[in-house]
């Protein structure tokens, strides 16, 4: 994940994700290939169409679904973005939305779609553009899959409530708990309101904030506010089971380390049928493929 929505390079495990997206990509295309469908792909986070992978000294390992003969050598330094690949997939989508925040990126992803049909790229916060389009996509002749990686904790709780409403959509998020959302929560509570109404928003609750911290009374009778030690767990929990509120199905989250093994984000699919939380449990699963050289 990019450290704001202006940086160009991103970490090597970003190829995990990644990948994991795209062969999900395709086994959803698959899945729906032989139906009439119209498939519609949302990318609420678009980023770049090509991204620099920070790091000389790290491999990032061939995917099992990429065809052998690809130039390892060049996905080292480079890979594709989220939008070039669903662009690309087989049996891929008919109608594709790209929100970004950066007017540069999103006119670059104006450019490499040229006059394709079925393309549009706005520029602005994806969340409300989202809730608008929501509406539009709960016609029955309508499926498809919402790729939702922000950049911290950016992705509102309103916008995934609007989407389950369509009974028509996937989502495959990208949840920040490691990287950015716990790193919000301050160990001595005093958190600033800017962060507290942004994980409010994050969490569509405020009861993160119960979660994270404890609060004592000393021998003087002052209140001591106090940081729990397994936060991290309790809000993955928290937001799944919130999750598991909006969309009939939700696949277990699947961990995305760096390459010192720490814990970064998680990948979480969500959606209306069972076919797809089959195919990624799967899929999802093969996150975890970053290595050292």
């Amino acid at each position: 994940m990019k450290k704001d929505h202006r940086e160009s390079t991103v970490g090597p495990w970003a190829a995990a994700k990644l990948d994991a997206l795209e062969a999900y990509l395709k086994f959803y295309g698959t899945a729906l290939s032989k139906q009439s469908f119209t498939r519609v792909y949302i990318d609420a986070f678009a980023g770049a169409c090509i991204t620099k992978v920070r790091g000389s000294g790290l491999t990032v390992e061939q995917s099992p679904f990429f065809d052998e003969t690809d130039d390892t050598e060049a996905q080292e330094e480079f890979i594709l973005g989220s939008p070039v690949r669903a662009l690309n997939v087989p049996n891929g989508f008919h109608q594709h939305y790209f929100f970004d925040l950066d007017e540069t990126r999103a006119e670059t992803l104006r450019t490499v779609t040229g006059e394709r049909e079925g393309v549009t790229v706005q520029v602005g916060d994806c969340n409300p553009l989202i809730r608008n389009l929501a509406p539009s996509l709960k016609a029955r002749n309508i499926r498809g899959v919402a790729f939702l990686d922000p950049y911290g904790a950016h992705l509102e709780w309103a916008t995934l409530e609007a989407l389950a409403e369509t009974g028509t959509m996937e989502v495959v998020i990208n949840f920040p708990l490691a990287m950015a959302i716990n790193r919000l929560i301050t160990r001595s509570g005093d958190v600033p309101e800017r962060w507290a109404d942004q994980l409010t928003a994050c969490f569509g609750t405020d009861e993160w904030h119960n979660i994270a911290y404890s609060r004592e009374v000393d021998l003087f009778g002052d209140e001591i506010t106090t940081k729990n030690g397994d936060v991290a767990e309790r809000l993955l929990d928290l937001y799944v089971s919130r999750l598991k509120k909006l969309f009939p199905f939700v696949a277990k989250p699947h961990l995305i380390r760096n390459t010192r093994n720490a814990p970064l984000y998680y990948l979480i699919w969500a959606g209306p049928n069972k076919l797809g939380l089959k195919g990624a449990d799967y899929i999802l699963r093969q996150g975890e493929r970053v290595r050292k050289r």
